[in-house]
């Protein structure tokens, strides 16, 4: 876990990090088949949490299963195979992440940028909302996505680039954190 220099240092003088990757260790010795990890990538620098994801991948990859709890979702987004959302103490949501998308029923959002039409014409060809000079924003349905983007590839020379942006993992835990406090008040009604 990267500590072989800091060996024989005392504990008490290692930085969070340290002693997050310290824990870590502590979590392998016997080589489990069940890892849970609460916060682990706190406290770590870029490196270290692209070192510690890169051991989880392992840990995995070696039969073991990986239970990782975090506030940091961006981080964990692409890095999770299946999502639990706890709301208030209860499990609101335990699927993958593309069928909680899907279930969420959130917009999927398209940044197109013209190469030299104004955005204001661009949004009256496409719909959506400009953006700044040059580029217009589309919400549209998961199921509409397709068709959005072969009207934005219809234009052909007209476009510089185009974005899609699926709803995150953020987006995904506020939707059904939301869903379940509201469906708690209408139980309580």
């Amino acid at each position: 876990v990267g500590l072989a220099e800091a060996g024989r240092r005392r504990i008490g003088t290692y930085s969070k990090g340290m002693r997050q990757r310290l824990g870590l260790a502590q979590a392998l010795i016997g080589t489990p088949k069940l890892v849970l990890l609460d916060e682990p990538t706190s406290g770590l620098d870029p490196i270290s949490r692209q070192n510690f994801y890169d051991l989880v991948s392992e840990i995995s990859g070696n039969g073991a299963t990986v239970l990782l709890s975090s506030h940091a979702l961006t981080e964990m987004e692409a890095r999770t195979d299946r999502i639990l959302i706890m709301s208030q103490g209860r499990l609101v949501a335990n699927d993958t992440l593309e069928h909680l998308r899907t279930a969420a029923r959130l917009p999927v959002r398209l940044k197109v940028k013209s190469k030299e039409e104004p955005a204001e014409q661009l949004a009256d060809r496409l719909g959506g909302t400009p953006v700044n000079c040059h580029s217009v924003e589309i919400m549209c349905a998961h199921e509409d996505k397709i068709a959005r983007i072969a009207a934005v590839t219809s234009l052909g020379a007209m476009i510089e680039d185009i974005d899609v942006h699926l709803p995150t993992l953020d987006d995904v835990y506020k939707h059904f954190s939301e869903k379940a406090h509201q469906d708690n008040k209408a139980g309580e009604a």
